[in-house]
């Protein structure tokens, strides 16, 4: 019974902690978008497909659809546990 709980202690430390990262870095992809005039379609993280190719363990890739009074746009951002480090348009 004891691992049981120590099992679901630990889970929910892991989803309170995705959750946590998947919000901060959605807000501060979307700060970044604003920053440069623009407006966010959508925010998606990939799994593989992105332009990041020597990334390791830890590190997140989004692609994130724009737009501004220029068009459409899509970017990529590479983030980690203090934010965004990499952006590629």
């Amino acid at each position: 019974m004891q691992f049981f709980v120590m099992l679901a202690i630990a889970l929910t430390a892991v989803l309170l902690t995705l959750m946590y990262r998947r919000h901060r870095d959605r807000t501060e992809l979307t700060a970044r978008v604003a920053g440069m005039g623009g407006e966010v379609i959508r925010v998606v993280r990939m799994g593989k497909g992105h332009p990041f190719a020597d990334t390791g363990r830890g590190w997140w890739a989004w692609r994130i659809d724009w737009r501004d009074g220029a068009g459409e746009h899509r970017s990529y951002a590479l983030t980690t546990r203090d934010g965004i480090k990499e952006w590629r348009d």
